[in-house]
C-alpha cells in the first residue's frame, strides 16, 4: 500500500497557497492580540515543515472553538465574512499541523485532517486569494485515503438503482389534485413563454440524460468513492418541523450505513446541502439547466443535494427562489399550492416558520384546518430523469417513495 509521508503530504497541500493567507485582511478586532500571535506562530511553524507538538494542536483547538463560538452568537447571514474567514484558514492550520505531528500516515490521521478540512467548507467560507485552499486539499487527501479503501475493498455495495421506477401508489392516485402538466424537453423559449412567465409549475422529462450522474450515482461505490469519508450535515428525524428533529454531521459512509440502508425505519437524510460546493468533483457529473438563465444579474443558481432513504418529508412550504428539482433517481410524491391560497394553508406564526404550512395536504386534519378544502391542489409523481419547475412562492409538500437522489437549482 503506497501511502505519502505526512510530510510529503504537507508539502502537496501547500500547493494550493496561492499567494499569502490572508491573516494580515482580518481586523485585530476579531480577535485579541494573544489569539492572533498563536495562529501566526501556529501558521509559521506548520507552513516550514516544523514538526508539531501537542501544544501547537491544542493551541489551534482553542482558536477554532473560539471562532466556533462566534459563528454561533446569532444568525448565520449575520457572521462576519472575516470571522469565516478565519475559521477556514484555522481548519487548514489545523490539517497542516496533524500532517506535522511526527504521526504514521494512518488512514485515521488522514480522515482526521480530512475531517479538519471539511469543517472549514461547512463553517468557512472560501478565499480571495486562495479560494481552491480547502476544496482542492481535501480533493488531494480523498485521493491518498482511497489508497487505503481500495487495498482493503471498504467500499464494495451491491446495489444499483439506474432506472428503478416504482408503481404509481394508491396514496397518490387518491390525492384529490390536479396533476401538474408533463412536458417532453422544451425549448427555452416555450419554458419561459408558457411557464416562467406565467408562473406556473411543470414537470419536464428528457432533459437530464446527458448528465453522468444518472448514471454514476445510482451505484454507490462510486458515490461512496468520491465523498464517503467527507463529513456532511444530516437531518435525522421525520421533518423538521418535529420535535424529534435534530441534525448531526457524519461522514457520507456512516450515513449510507445508518440511514440510508438501514431497515430499522429510523430516518436520516442529506437535505438543502451544497455539496457541490463542498465537493467540486461531483459537481462536474451534472449540469445546470439552460431554464435557470432567467436569473438576476446572470448569477448562477444556488444548488443543492438531495440525497436520502425512503420516507423522507419536506412539509408543505414555501420558498423565495424558483426552483427546479431534478431526480436523478427514485421517485418522489410533490403536492404544490399556489401563492394565492396560502390563506387556506395556515402558516406558522412563528418568524422563523412563517414559510411553512401547518396543515398536512396528505392527512389534513379538517377540525383544525377547514380553510383547507378550499385550497386548490396540484400533484406531481418525480421520477428518474424528470425535472420539476416549482414557482417562486409556490407551496410545496415532498415525499419520497424510493431511495433517492435529487438536485434542486434556486434562482432568482
Amino acid at each position: 500500500m503506497d501511502m505519502k509521508h505526512p510530510l510529503n503530504l504537507q508539502r502537496e497541500l501547500k500547493k494550493f497557497i496561492y499567494s499569502d493567507l490572508e491573516l494580515h485582511r482580518i481586523p485585530l478586532g476579531y480577535f485579541n492580540r494573544d489569539i492572533r500571535s498563536v495562529l501566526t506562530q501556529c501558521l509559521k511553524d506548520s507552513l516550514n515543515l516544523k514538526v508539531s507538538s501537542e501544544k501547537r494542536l491544542l493551541e489551534i483547538n482553542v482558536i477554532i472553538d473560539y471562532l466556533n463560538d462566534e459563528l454561533n452568537l446569532g444568525h448565520w447571514c449575520k457572521v462576519p465574512i472575516k470571522v469565516r474567514h478565519c475559521f477556514t484558514i484555522c481548519s487548514y492550520v489545523k490539517c497542516l499541523i496533524l500532517l506535522n505531528s511526527g504521526r504514521n500516515s494512518r488512514p485515521n490521521l488522514l480522515k482526521e485532517c480530512l475531517n479538519s478540512l471539511d469543517m472549514g467548507l461547512l463553517l468557512g467560507a472560501p478565499l480571495e486569494e486562495n479560494p481552491d485552499l480547502l476544496t482542492g486539499s481535501a480533493e488531494y487527501l480523498r485521493k491518498e485515503l482511497q489508497i487505503y479503501n481500495v487495498a482493503e475493498n471498504k467500499t464494495d455495495i451491491r446495489e444499483n438503482l439506474l432506472k428503478r421506477k416504482i408503481d404509481e401508489p394508491n396514496d397518490f392516485m387518491n390525492l384529490k389534485g390536479r396533476l401538474v402538466e408533463s412536458v417532453e424537453c422544451p425549448s427555452l423559449q416555450e419554458f419561459i413563454e408558457q411557464y416562467f412567465f406565467a408562473q406556473l409549475p411543470v414537470k419536464i422529462k428528457g432533459c437530464l440524460n446527458h448528465w453522468p450522474a444518472s448514471k454514476k450515482w445510482a451505484d454507490l461505490n462510486y458515490l461512496l468513492e468520491i465523498a464517503g469519508d467527507r463529513t456532511v450535515p444530516i437531518e435525522v428525524g421525520s421533518q423538521y418541523t418535529h420535535e424529534n428533529w435534530s441534525q448531526k454531521l457524519m461522514t457520507l459512509k456512516d450515513f449510507v450505513t445508518k440511514y440510508y440502508l438501514s431497515e430499522d425505519g429510523n430516518i436520516g437524510y442529506l437535505a438543502q446541502h451544497n455539496l457541490f460546493e463542498q465537493i467540486p468533483k461531483l459537481k462536474d457529473d451534472i449540469c445546470i439547466p439552460e431554464y435557470c438563465g432567467m436569473s438576476v444579474n446572470d448569477a448562477d443558481p444556488d444548488i443543492n443535494a438531495w440525497f436520502g432513504p425512503k420516507g423522507t418529508v419536506s412539509p408543505l412550504h414555501t420558498d423565495p427562489s424558483n426552483n427546479l428539482l431534478a431526480q436523478v433517481y427514485g421517485t418522489k410524491q410533490v403536492i404544490l399550492f399556489a401563492p394565492s391560497d396560502t390563506q387556506y394553508l395556515y402558516p406558522h406564526e412563528e418568524k422563523l416558520l412563517n414559510n411553512t404550512a401547518q396543515v398536512n395536504p396528505v392527512k389534513p386534519d379538517l377540525e383544525e384546518h377547514p380553510l383547507f378544502t378550499k385550497a386548490t391542489m396540484f400533484k406531481c409523481l418525480l421520477e428518474p430523469g424528470e425535472m420539476l419547475f416549482i414557482p417562486e412562492k409556490w407551496w410545496h409538500h415532498v415525499t419520497a417513495l424510493d431511495k433517492s437522489f435529487s438536485v434542486s437549482f434556486w434562482w432568482k
